[in-house]
């Protein structure tokens, strides 16, 4: 493994300022390849989505690319990528659409250990639907969330678990695999807050049993874009309002309005920087970035150890 830590922070000019970045939850800044992405992207010319000229193809090749970055980074399949302007502001359309078929009598599940992003969403939707908000409650003073205790909170009628994946202010990691599996045997779906996972090792949507995935491009040295991952199959029968000239297909029919295609360009670059920092691995440039990812964030983590610092703290600030 080969984690060069003085060209890593290199790699980001708004290190060479002298301060120290500490506060995790604001996120990463950015490396001088995503910079160079999104300009480049600016200054290629770009138009909307669809069109018949070439600025039009150019911003549908950077959505494309974008979704298959994410999907490599996360082990997701493209077509299941929702991008958007950030994880809160997707999780509160996929929350509207999902309380769709909630009844009164049905349950929700939150947890006391979630980002507030991954409860009030939830709880605003069950509360307009009549349906019942049940907690997960954290395991205190050891700060733990007991996969244990879902047994005795899901029924017959809970359609929803909502759980972080890392929790942002302790760093606390729940057995997300065993909370969704124990949601998925209820009938239940499960949304699982990866914004402050992912940038800290390895992630595998199908692994952790997650219905829907959500992560931040900001927290792993991408621009100020969020992304939900799902299976296409899953996403197809959802219904979400949308203006009529928008499209219909999946996952296209959840993204509202024209994005920042040039963001989006940043984001791929983002994945192939992360899949680059440890030079002994693959290409990112080969058909897939999972590999290489994978082999980034072991060389990351073999760093950290030895600092005492989470992987992300190799690029700019220190564990939470």
């Amino acid at each position: 493994m080969g984690l060069d830590v003085s060209a890593v922070r290199a790699a980001y000019p708004a290190l060479a300022d002298g301060y120290a970045y500490l506060d995790g939850a604001a996120g990463t800044q950015l490396p001088a390849p995503v910079i160079d992405a999104i300009s480049d992207a600016h200054r290629s010319g770009l138009g909307n989505s669809d069109g018949a000229f070439p600025a039009s193809a150019r911003s549908d090749a950077i959505v494309a690319e974008c979704r298959q970055a994410i999907a490599d980074l996360v082990g997701g399949n493209p077509a299941g990528v929702i991008l958007g302007p950030n994880m809160t502001t997707l999780t509160y359309r996929l929350a509207a659409t999902l309380a769709k078929d909630w009844r009164p009598g049905d349950e929700v599940i939150v947890s006391r250990l979630d980002h507030d992003a991954n409860i009030r969403p939830w709880v605003q939707a069950a509360g307009r639907a009549g349906a019942v908000v049940r907690w997960a409650e954290m395991d205190l003073p050891a700060a733990e969330l007991p996969a244990g205790q879902y047994d005795t909170l899901l029924s017959e009628r809970t359609r929803l678990v909502a759980v972080t994946a890392a929790s942002n202010i302790l760093g606390t990691r729940p057995d997300v695999a065993a909370i969704t599996a124990k949601a998925r045997a209820a009938g239940a779906l499960s949304y699982v807050d990866g914004v402050h996972a992912t940038p800290h090792g390895p992630t595998e949507v199908a692994a952790l049993g997650a219905d829907f995935y959500a992560t931040s491009a900001y927290k792993w040295s991408g621009p100020h874009i969020g992304a939900v991952i799902a299976d296409p199959a899953l996403l197809e029968p959802l219904r979400q309002d949308k203006l009529d000239p928008a499209p219909d297909y999946v996952p296209d029919r959840f993204e509202w309005g024209t994005p920042s295609f040039a963001d989006f360009a940043g984001v791929t670059a983002a994945v192939d920087h992360l899949a680059g920092l440890d030079t002994t691995a693959a290409s990112p440039a080969s058909s897939t970035r999972s590999s290489p990812c994978s082999c980034s964030w072991a060389a990351a983590i073999e760093v950290s150890s030895r600092c005492r610092l989470v992987p992300a703290a190799v690029v700019s600030r220190p564990a939470r």
